[in-house]
Parts: C-alpha cells; structure tokens; sequence
C-alpha cells in the first residue's frame, strides 16, 4: 500500500508540475530544452546504474520508478507543447498508459487517464470540438486494455518465477536421488547379489529354499538393472 501511494503520489506530482511549466509565461518556451534535458538524464542514470535486470530488487524498483516519472513528464511536456488534445502526436498518451501499467501498479493506469482527462478538460473549459472528444474517449477507453496488458505482464512474470522454482526443485530431487543410488541402492544390490551368490553355489540349503533364493536372486538382478537404468536417464536428463 505504501509503495501504491508513493507511486501514485509521484504521477501526481509529474503531471502537476510539468503542467505548470507548460503553463507558465517564463518556463514554456524551453519546453524542447527541457525534453532533451529529461531524455539525456535518463540515458546518463542509464548509463551509470547499469542494466536493470542486473540490479537488486530495491535498486530495480526505484529504476523503474525513476523511468516511470521521466516517461510521464518527457511525453505529457512533448504533448501539451504540440498542441495539447489536438497535438498530432497525442497518441504518445496511448503507449505511456501501456508503460506505466508495467513499470507501475496496472492501476495506475487509470489514475493517469484521469489526471490526464481533467487537466485537457480544464484547459479546454467544456468546449469541446470533435477532435478533442475524439482523443479524450480513446484514451478512456485504451485505459483498461493498458490495465488488462499489465496485469497479463505481472501473472507471466510469476508464472515464470514459478517455473523457475519447479525446475530448481525438480534438479534437486534429481541430484538426491542420483546420489541415494550411486551411494547406497546399488552397492547394497551388488553385496546382496555377491551374498545370494555365495549361498546359491554352496548348495547347502535344502532344495526348496535353494530355489527360491535363486529367484530372489534373479529378482535382485532385475532391481539392480532397473537402478541402472534410472541413473543412467537421470545423468542424461541433467544439463
């Protein structure tokens, strides 16, 4: 819950601030000054921290923050400079919606359709021509397809952990079991045949224990075969 409402606390705070730059006689003409600042910090933090997916869990986290903030203010600046609702580039909005719903909570996704629809909808002031509301219903609507391809993105990621997990699992298993059978199951088949042999060629039991042991000998044949052929499938399994 706190990292919800820190993230949500960070999209609020991009929109608002980069609106207000946008808005503000001083600071909106080097708005293309500003996006190429954004985009050579983010490849300079790039750059420095390396990949993410090297990075430890926290470290990764704040990355994906951090990309998460920069993408928001780099397309919502390139937007609102290019004309706002009517910029020829808005469908940017469309493919940042996706973005945030992986590198943030699929939900806040709709959070930012709705800061973005309020702040279009207060600069226009209800009057809205065709193109505007044209724009506004499309990005409401691609919100919870955004939505539905994040949540699909985080069950694969742990569907995957889970694989992951299995694997491991299995491999130990199959390294127990490969070593109960090189250390103990078939030493024991060879003492108990080399045993069984002795018995069975001394010809001192009578005829129908003799007979049997020599089933049971056959039997212990067939285990030991059957051992063999288990580790044998196992060190071949084995990567």
């Amino acid at each position: 819950m706190l990292i919800f409402s820190l993230h949500t606390l960070f999209l609020i705070l991009s929109l608002g601030l980069t609106y207000l730059w946008t808005r503000n006689p001083s600071l909106s003409p080097f708005n293309l000054q500003a996006t190429g600042l954004l985009i050579l910090f983010y490849f300079v933090t790039k750059f420095v921290t390396g990949k993410p997916a090297e990075s430890a869990g926290k470290a990764k986290g704040a990355q994906n923050t951090l990309d998460a903030i920069i993408f928001t203010t780099i397309t919502f600046l390139i937007v609102t400079t290019t004309g706002g609702v009517h910029s020829p580039v808005f469908f940017l909005l469309y493919f940042l919606l996706f973005a945030l719903s992986l590198l943030f909570e699929p939900i806040q996704s709709i959070i930012l359709s709705l800061l973005l629809i309020a702040l279009f909808g207060y600069d226009l002031s209800n009057n809205f021509d065709n193109l505007a509301l044209i724009n506004l219903i499309t990005l409401f609507l691609t919100t919870p397809i955004a939505m539905i391809f994040g949540k699909k993105y985080l069950q694969t990621l742990e569907d995957l952990g889970k694989i992951k997990q299995l694997n491991k699992i299995i491999s130990e298993e199959e390294t127990d079991t490969l070593l109960w059978l090189t250390t103990r199951a078939r030493p024991t088949l060879i003492s108990l045949l080399d045993t069984t042999s002795l018995i069975i060629s001394s010809n001192l039991l009578p005829g129908r224990l003799q007979d049997r042991l020599k089933q049971l000998h056959q039997d212990l044949i067939s285990l030991h075969q059957s051992a063999q052929t288990l580790e044998n499938d196992i060190q071949d399994l084995s990567p």
